[in-house]
C-alpha cells in the first residue's frame, strides 16, 4: 500500500466499489438477462477469469488440502446462485439490509460447531437484528407480514450459504495459501454450475455484447473490492469494518429513486426512512456482536 495513501481511502473506495457491484448486478438482472441461470453462469466465469491471472501471478498451485476448498466452492456456489434469484425479486434497499444476518448466522455456526457460549447481551442482539430486519422489507403498505415473503427467504438463505462459505474458506486457508484457495475454489465452482447449462442453453443464443459488459464491470468493481479491502483491513480492522459497513447501495438507490425513478426501484420517502433506520441498527447491531 502507498505509504502517501491513508488506509480509511482504501476502505471507502471498497465499500463504494462493493456498493456499485449491487446496483449493476440489479441493473442487469432487470434490464440485460432475462434467465437468473445464465447471469449466474457467465458472472461465473467473469470471477474466475479476474482470478487466474493474479492467481497465477502469485504462484498458486495445486492444493495441499482439498475438501475444505471443495466444501467452500460448494457454498460458494449456493450463495452466488440464491443471491441472484433474490437480485430479481427484492430491491435493493431491501436486499442490503440483510447482509447483516450473514454475522447472525456466522455467530451460531460458531456456538454450534466451534462451542462457543451465546451471553444474553448476543441474544438480544439477535433479537434486534431479526425484528429490524422485518422493518427493512416494509413496503407501501407497511406490514411487517412483507419479511415473511419467499423471496425474503431466499435472500436470508443466500447470506446463511455466504456465512458457511467464510467459515470453509478460513478452514481452507489454514493448509493452504490465499491464491491456490481463491484459484481452485473459482474452478470448482465453475465446474458446479456446468450441469445447468441446459436451464439457459436457448439464451445462450441470443446473448450479445451489450450483455457481457456489466458483468464485465461486476468483475472490474470486485477486485477493486477485494484489493482495497485487504488493503485496508491489514491496516486497521475496526475503522474499516465500520466503514465497510455503510450503506452506500441503499443510498445511491435512494438518489437514483429520486433522480430516475424508473430506473431501479421508487418508493415513498417514508418507507426509505423506515428502511434506512432499520439498516442502520442492524449494522450497529451487527458490529456490536462481532466486537
Amino acid at each position: 500500500m502507498s505509504s502517501s495513501i491513508p488506509f480509511y481511502v482504501y476502505a471507502w473506495i471498497a465499500t463504494v466499489s462493493s456498493a456499485l457491484i449491487i446496483i449493476v448486478t440489479k441493473l442487469t438482472s432487470k434490464y440485460s438477462i432475462q434467465n437468473p441461470w445464465l447471469f449466474n453462469f457467465l458472472w461465473s466465469i467473469i470471477i474466475l477469469l479476474f482470478t487466474i491471472p493474479p492467481a497465477l501471478k502469485n504462484h498458486a498451485g495445486m492444493p495441499q488440502d482439498w475438501m475444505p476448498i471443495v466444501i467452500a466452492a460448494v457454498f460458494s456456489s449456493l450463495w452466488y446462485v440464491l443471491y441472484i434469484f433474490s437480485m430479481y425479486k427484492i430491491d435493493v434497499s431491501t436486499l442490503s439490509p440483510l447482509f447483516n444476518f450473514r454475522t447472525v448466522f456466522a455467530v451460531l455456526l460458531g456456538t454450534l460447531f466451534l462451542r462457543e457460549q451465546l451471553v444474553p447481551f448476543q441474544l438480544l442482539l439477535f433479537g434486534i437484528i431479526t425484528i429490524a430486519g422485518m422493518f427493512a422489507t416494509i413496503d407501501e403498505k407497511l406490514n411487517i407480514r412483507s419479511f415473511f415473503k419467499p423471496s425474503i427467504a431466499i435472500g436470508l438463505l443466500a447470506m446463511l450459504f455466504l456465512a458457511l462459505n467464510n467459515a470453509a474458506i478460513k478452514m481452507a486457508l489454514v493448509n493452504n495459501d490465499l491464491w491456490t484457495a481463491t484459484l481452485w475454489m473459482g474452478i470448482i465452482n465453475f465446474a458446479i454450475l456446468i450441469p445447468t447449462i441446459p436451464l439457459f442453453y436457448k439464451d445462450l443464443f441470443k446473448i450479445k455484447f451489450n450483455h457481457i459488459i456489466p458483468i464485465g464491470l461486476m468483475g472490474i468493481f470486485q477486485t477493486v473490492t477485494n484489493y482495497s479491502a485487504n488493503t485496508a483491513y491489514g491496516v486497521n480492522i475496526s475503522i474499516t469494518s465500520l466503514i465497510m459497513a455503510v450503506p452506500v447501495s441503499m443510498i445511491l438507490v435512494f438518489l437514483l429513486a429520486i433522480f430516475k425513478p424508473n430506473l431501479l426501484e421508487k418508493h415513498s420517502v417514508k418507507v426509505y426512512a423506515i428502511r434506512f433506520i432499520s439498516a442502520i441498527i442492524m449494522i450497529i447491531s451487527a458490529l456490536k456482536l462481532t466486537a
